[in-house]
């Protein structure tokens, strides 16, 4: 596995390594909340310098543009404005911003709705953008392959979560991002910092694009 070190606490963003053989060049990785921080994006570059970096972010983005393009919006089902809980002035607040939608995201910039790395960390809003890849979903009937997720999962009792989530049974969350026609299982699950939120890598094994990246068959042999 990568284990990326985000300089956040002892936070690590974890993956599985490209297959040998993929074009490193077709390597996409997009991070959806950069929160002021490139530093896990600096050392997946250094893994894989060909492979392109973006990033989303509607508030502190830092210096994010010096590794990857950046996206000055938040992400989010369609098009619009929305609150967002945003990190500003070293404290979060609930803000509203304009959003674009994760699929017009990746085909306005990525020019694909493949994506190989996604990395999320939106106070809680994540919850609301995973869920609509699996499913009757919109990002699912979109079409939108993913194939490793990055998650931190926002406990819904934390002070800053975002309101749309403030009630959400997580347990069920996972049981329906993981129910019998999801292509994703996860790989990989800690707690993390004294909330505590869980940070989980999710992977995509039914995509063939997926597996002509990952070869996620491999590890099941």
């Amino acid at each position: 596995m990568n284990k990326i070190f985000n300089g956040a606490g002892d936070e690590r963003k974890v993956f599985l390594p490209l297959a040998e053989d993929f074009p490193e060049e077709e390597c996409t990785w997009l991070t959806i909340g950069i929160g002021g921080s490139k530093t896990a994006e600096e050392k997946f570059h250094k893994i894989y310098p060909k492979c392109k970096i973006f990033g989303a972010e509607p508030g502190n983005a830092g210096k994010f543009a010096d590794v990857g393009t950046l996206i000055s919006n938040g992400v989010g089902i369609e098009d619009g404005e929305i609150e967002l809980s945003v990190f500003e002035n070293k404290k979060y607040t609930i803000v509203k911003r304009k959003v674009i939608s994760l699929t017009n995201l990746l085909d306005n910039y990525l020019h694909s709705r493949t994506l190989h790395y996604l990395t999320i960390d939106i106070e809680g809003y994540e919850h609301i953008i995973l869920a609509e890849l699996v499913g009757n979903g919109e990002f699912a009937k979109d079409g939108l392959k993913i194939c490793q997720i990055d998650a931190e999962l926002h406990n819904p009792k934390y002070i800053m979560v975002h309101p749309l989530v403030k009630n959400l049974n997580q347990v069920q969350f996972i049981l329906n991002f993981l129910n019998d026609t999801s292509p994703y299982i996860p790989i990989y699950n800690v707690p993390f910092t004294f909330n505590p939120h869980q940070k989980v890598t999710f992977i995509n094994v039914l995509d063939s694009e997926c597996e002509k990246a990952f070869k996620f068959g491999s590890y099941f042999q």
